[in-house]
């Protein structure tokens, strides 16, 4: 019969909307990073202009802190001269011309931040840094300002404010400019009297300030006071109160730092700053269309990209489908050709796709590869069972090498030490007259894999049944004690799950020694063979190890030179070593010595330990407990597991080191006290480490040593240190020079001090103490 020819149109598209899906995520990703990279870069932009904006007050801030800081110099400097005119005498009006002197010198340095500077101390002169003016002339014509005449300054001699921030007012010079400043109004009562020092700052000044620190050209800048009222704004159109209104209303609650408005017909990102010295606040308004602009290059770039891995992405679609759908045919021809399916009804082969085909292909494939492997692994068991009875009965000679390959590879004994076990199940009279034949068929035929599954979770075990009822147990061992713990475990475990059917029968178990290499099967063969005769016929259930039959004594290595090595390594408290060299011993005594001897080494390793603590006038119960000591005497348990009581041991010998390491800190710390209070009775004289290590009856090193470990700092830094604290402390509270202070403090180079002060201090000494005083 023929066959239909399989739909391969259907396939083919179905493979190729497969590849397609893959694209969507393309489409998701790039949708996703454009949506992040937006909103990082507003906050970016945002922040940038935060910060930009935070500078601008920062640096206007600086500017009314400077004229200030000078205004109020100015009248601490010329505290004596400042009086009405009136009630100056002869001689002082010959040093009135001090002060506009200085307020030159003032003005001069201000020049970059103020307009103007003037003083009067009545209202009859006005001091300027030109020179003396008369006080009605001056604000009528030399310095007229549009919001306050003559009288406000007149009242402002009332006043009890000693410094005021007055709103911005337009001023005309005597040469007909016009300009806008902020008056900064500074009084101070001298010598009875108050005087008023005026400095204009100049809002022109400040508005350059502000546009210096602008992010783009396009962002508008409002400045207001305290009280709302607007200091400038570089947008002559948002000056609106109702707008001002607005943005105080949104950020006064201090919470906010940035936001969007609408203000008027465009939307604004608007930033804000609050000066927390002078109350003034700060608005950037950038328009969101210029961060449009900025985020369209990315835009592009995105959808670009985007756009260029779609088409890829089809064009490799259709050449992945085909490249996919030819092998597919292909596969499906040879499997049909190979297998059950082409003997199939035109029916359900014609109504199957290809991969349907090719999957029913596989499965039949799967099968006949289960079905050899299962042979494949029947035969290699039997021929391993056979081989390794054949060879530690030394029946037949076997290859050794070829043996251990296929113990790794099959049973995976992969460590290079063995041992075995000989099980005996006696079946008594009762297992034959209780139980029906064919349960007692099944229960022999699955004896062999009980044994094998209460033993495998201790130890990696392989059974051999030598014949009904007779088992041979091939161990592979991983250390020798625990792994023999672990054997026993797991028999004991198979002794209890068998007791409670003590009526049908009977376990006699022998263990034998543990032997590295293959052919220590053998030995340890031999000696479970002789363990098992040893068991008593009187009991059901027992296990014989070959280690409890009366063994030959061997004697351990431990000399002299081993017993210094272990104190030296307590004395540089170096537990890494000690370890090191108490494995080492362990490794050439096990080599001969019985477990017994081996562990006498150790209770001896431990008695060295106490006679260390002895000479240093310790005692060893101090660190340890009394069940500790019973398992480190060498009256213990000599089956006490060689392991475990090497535990102990480190356990002892790290507790002697901590105890032994923190008497020495003590000692330490106790030194660093005393070094510090000598430091300080002796810090005038002259110091230095052999001296001090003289003193205190110590090695310069350990002195040295010892110092820098308890406070963190060298010895002579600390001594830099406190005397500086003490040059400070005089510097302050005296009015001795810097050569006086030098020699107080134990410095006798006045150049030294300077340099080590301002190595401490960032300034020198002088500058030290008249900016503190200040």
């Amino acid at each position: 019969m023929t066959r239909r020819m399989p739909r391969l149109n259907r396939l083919f598209f179905r493979i190729l909307l497969y590849f397609l899906s893959l694209l969507l995520p393309i489409i998701i990703i790039g949708a996703v990073f454009y949506i992040n990279v937006s909103n990082r870069l507003q906050d970016e932009f945002t922040q940038k202009v935060q910060m930009n904006l935070q500078s601008s007050a920062n640096t206007i801030e600086i500017y009314m802190r400077t004229i200030q800081e000078t205004s109020i110099n100015f009248f601490y400097e010329k505290r004596p001269l400042l009086l009405p005119y009136d009630e100056y005498n002869l001689q002082e009006r010959v040093r009135i011309a001090e002060i506009p002197d200085t307020l030159s010198k003032i003005s001069g340095n201000l020049s970059a931040l103020s307009v103007n500077l003037f003083l009067f101390a009545d209202n009859q002169k006005v001091y300027t840094a030109a020179g003396l003016d008369d006080f009605d002339y001056y604000f009528d014509k030399g310095y007229s300002f549009q919001q306050y005449n003559k009288q406000f300054w007149k009242q402002k001699l009332l006043t009890e404010k000693s410094i005021e921030i007055l709103q911005v007012s337009e001023v005309k010079l005597n040469n007909g400019v016009h300009t806008s400043v902020i008056p900064l109004v500074f009084m101070n009562t001298v010598n009875g009297h108050k005087a008023i020092l005026v400095t204009t700052l100049s809002v022109d000044m400040l508005q350059r300030t502000i546009l210096n620190h602008a992010v783009t050209p396009s962002t508008s800048f409002i400045l207001s006071d305290h009280n709302g009222n607007v200091i400038l704004s570089s947008d002559k159109s948002m000056q609106d109160s109702g707008m001002l209104s607005e943005l105080n209303g949104y950020f006064g609650s201090g919470n906010a730092k940035y936001g969007e408005f609408k203000l008027g017909s465009a939307h604004y990102i608007v930033n804000y700053i609050k000066s927390e010295s002078y109350g003034w606040n700060y608005y950037a308004l950038t328009p969101v269309s210029d961060f449009k602009e900025q985020i369209n290059y990315f835009v592009t770039l995105i959808v670009t990209i985007c756009l260029v891995l779609v088409v890829v992405g089809i064009l490799f679609s259709f050449i992945f489908t085909f490249n996919l759908y030819n092998p597919i045919q292909r596969i499906r021809d040879i499997l049909m050709s190979k297998s059950e399916l082409a003997e199939e009804p035109t029916g359900r082969a014609g109504t199957a796709n290809e991969f349907e085909q090719i999957g029913r292909g596989i499965h039949q494939l799967i099968e006949y590869n289960h079905k050899f492997k299962n042979e494949l692994e029947l035969k290699s068991t039997e021929y391993l069972d056979q081989s390794l009875l054949n060879y530690v009965q030394g029946s037949t000679a076997i290859n050794e090498k070829e043996l251990h390959k296929m113990l790794a590879e099959q049973v995976q004994f992969i460590h290079p030490a063995y041992m075995c076990c000989y099980i005996q199940f006696g079946l008594k009279p009762a297992f034959y007259d209780d139980i029906q034949d064919t349960e007692r068929l099944i229960i022999l035929d699955k004896l062999k894999k009980i044994v094998w599954g209460l033993i495998q979770p201790h130890v990696n075990a392989y059974i051999l049944e030598e014949r009904e009822c007779l088992y041979t147990c091939a161990i592979n061992v991983r250390d020798m004690e625990d792994s023999l713990q672990q054997v026993k475990d797991g028999l004991k475990q198979l002794l209890d799950t068998f007791r409670y059917d003590s009526q049908y029968c009977y376990i006699h178990i022998g263990i034998g020694t543990v032997h590295t290499g293959i052919q220590g099967l053998v030995k340890s063969y031999t000696d479970a063979v002789h363990a098992l005769e040893a068991a008593d016929p009187q009991k059901d259930f027992q296990m014989i190890d070959a280690q409890q039959l009366p063994p030959a004594v061997t004697q351990y290595a431990y000399s002299f030179i081993d017993e210094n090595m272990i104190i030296n390594c307590l004395k540089t408290r170096n537990l890494e070593s000690l370890t090191n060299k108490i494995d080492d011993l362990l490794h050439k005594n096990r080599l001969n010595a019985s477990h017994a001897a081996v562990s006498s080494l150790l209770s001896a390793i431990y008695y060295t330990g106490c006679r260390f603590l002895g000479e240093s006038g310790l005692n060893a119960h101090d660190l340890i407990t009394e069940q500790e000591h019973a398992a480190l005497d060498k009256k213990s348990d000599l089956y006490l597991g060689v392991e475990e009581k090497k535990r102990l041991l480190l356990h002892f010998f790290e507790s002697v080191i901590e105890y032994t390491e923190d008497q020495e800190q003590g000692k330490s710390s106790s030194l660093a006290a005393m070094i510090k209070h000598y430091i300080e009775d002796n810090y005038h004289h002259d110091l230095y480490l052999e001296k001090i290590a003289n003193e205190m009856g110590v090695s310069t090193k350990y002195i040295s040593r010892a110092f820098h470990e308890k406070t963190g700092v060298h010895l002579s830094t600390y001594i830099s240190q406190f005397r500086m604290t003490k040059a400070k402390e005089l510097l302050l509270s005296t009015n001795w020079t810097i050569s006086d202070i030098s020699q107080k403090v134990g410095i006798y180079s006045r150049t030294t001090f300077i340099r080590l002060f301002k190595k401490h201090e960032g300034i020198t000494p002088h500058h030290y103490r008249t900016l503190h005083k200040k």
